[in-house]
């Protein structure tokens, strides 16, 4: 009498298994070359082998064909699956030249918030307003709307906001971002294909909607941001010599000539023309603050300090070349005038100044 386990050890059935086993491995190192006549001829010998069972070992013999037939027809299955994902072709989203929206934003007038879609062009007077998008791409300024959607062909949309004011824009997907002085946004009026894609050129904070299936991704000047959810702020003018990146929440991965780094929660990346670098911070405050109407310093040259208030009021100011050493610690409400600021920053801070022609003249004591 045969042992009870004799049937994994029965040539007659065992080479059909361990026939399925080969073929599935040529799958598990990606090479699809198993040519359909043969797993056709594995099926026949399968069936010839359960045909081949004598009357008197009919109940093992049907457990034992049993499961070598289920394992095949996974094996099967699997190759079959695997002929269809290898064979198809991964496309790879196309880059956004964004140069011809950059030409048309330089035609804009200095002094509006504007929002071009396509051929029209829609000025934004308080700059308190809400604008925002839903999903079908229809516009919307203060929950009234100002452009119907065309979801079937999105338009590449730009919200310019000139220095002395500021804008708040909600995306399509429900991403927020809030749009600091003398900023353009770049963005699609329905995010469509495999990735979530803006331009900046300015500075924003954004919180972005989260889509583990659909990255967003934020492209600036050298710069390339990809992001799965998350809180952060980006200060990237083109006219300025350092890009800086803070994030608040969640994780982000940061890209700069051809160099990725992945950031983390009260983390700084800076981007210089020379380096690049990555620190760890305390607090955020004083990178995000802006978007409340406040700006925190601290240990802050009253030189940024200057450079900071004449881009939020859209003013110039002319400061002495030579270093003064002053640092700034503390908060500014920005929603006061800035003659009114500034005589009041004066008291902790050894400068004069005087208004001429709409410049702010500083003098050091």
């Amino acid at each position: 009498m045969k042992d009870d386990h004799s049937f994994y050890t029965d040539e007659n059935y065992i080479d059909e298994f361990l026939d399925a086993i080969q073929v599935a491995e040529m799958w598990e190192v990606n090479k699809p070359e198993a040519p359909a006549g043969r797993i056709e001829a594995l099926w026949e010998r399968i069936d010839a082998s359960r045909k081949a069972c004598d009357r008197q070992k009919k109940q093992t013999c049907r457990k034992r064909l049993y499961n070598y037939t289920a394992a095949a027809a996974c094996f099967v299955l699997l190759i079959t699956l695997s002929f269809y994902f290898t064979g198809r072709e991964e496309v790879t989203p196309k880059d956004t030249d964004y140069t011809p929206y950059k030409v048309i934003n330089r035609q804009q007038a200095a002094s509006d918030i504007v929002i071009i879609a396509e051929d029209s062009r829609m000025k934004i007077e308080d700059e308190n307003s809400e604008i925002s998008y839903d999903r079908k791409g229809t516009l919307r300024v203060d929950d009234k709307i100002v452009k119907s959607a065309h979801a079937e062909n999105p338009s590449m949309n730009q919200l310019c906001v000139p220095f002395g004011k500021r804008a708040q824009l909600t995306l399509s997907d429900g991403s927020k971002l809030w749009v600091n002085t003398g900023t353009t946004v770049m963005y699609p009026s329905v995010f469509s294909g495999s990735r979530r894609e803006i331009y900046v050129d300015g500075e924003i904070y954004a919180e972005v909607a989260a889509d583990a299936g659909k990255p967003f991704i934020v492209k600036s000047d050298g710069l390339e941001i990809v992001v799965l959810g998350t809180g952060f702020n980006l200060s990237t003018y083109i006219k300025d010599d350092m890009q800086q990146l803070v994030l608040v929440n969640g994780s982000i991965k940061v890209t700069s000539n051809g160099n990725t780094v992945q950031m983390y929660p009260n983390q700084v990346y800076t981007r210089t023309a020379q380096e690049s670098s990555l620190k760890a911070i305390h607090n955020t405050e004083p990178y995000t603050s802006w978007r409340d109407g406040v700006y925190l310093f601290e240990n802050e040259p009253i030189e940024n300090v200057f450079f900071r208030l004449s881009r939020y009021y859209n003013v110039t100011m002319v400061i002495p070349e030579e270093a003064s050493g002053v640092v700034c610690y503390g908060k500014l409400e920005l929603k006061e005038d800035l003659s009114v600021l500034l005589s009041g920053l004066m008291q902790i801070a050894s400068f004069n100044f005087v208004v001429k022609d709409n410049q702010y003249i500083i003098q050091f004591r």
